[in-house]
């Protein structure tokens, strides 16, 4: 297509109570995108250290066991926290005044 036959482009958006339009210039190259994406990068690289640290670390993903641990564990769990309460009963019990 022709840069005369190009007409331009326009994307509205809604978010919460704000409402705009985008115009697109499609004759433009994508110089913008990659101004918009070190600038990023930029922004990235400047949080401070404690942000830093909870994406690492707080919001990593959560290892798993496989599925035939977990199948015990869910056996032996409520029999471990049966026989735990049955003994602090039974300690309460024995005590003196």
């Amino acid at each position: 297509m022709e840069q005369e036959q190009r007409t331009q482009r326009e994307i509205t958006y809604h978010v919460g109570w704000k409402r705009g339009k985008i115009k697109l210039n499609q004759s433009q190259s994508s110089e913008p995108e990659q101004a918009h994406t070190h600038a990023a990068e930029e922004e990235e690289s400047a949080e401070p250290g404690l942000l830093r640290w909870n994406r690492a670390y707080v919001w990593r993903r959560a290892g798993a066991l496989p599925a035939p641990a977990l199948t015990v564990l869910l056996a032996v769990f409520p029999l471990l926290a049966f026989a735990l309460s049955v003994w602090l009963v039974y300690e309460l019990s024995i005590q003196p005044y």
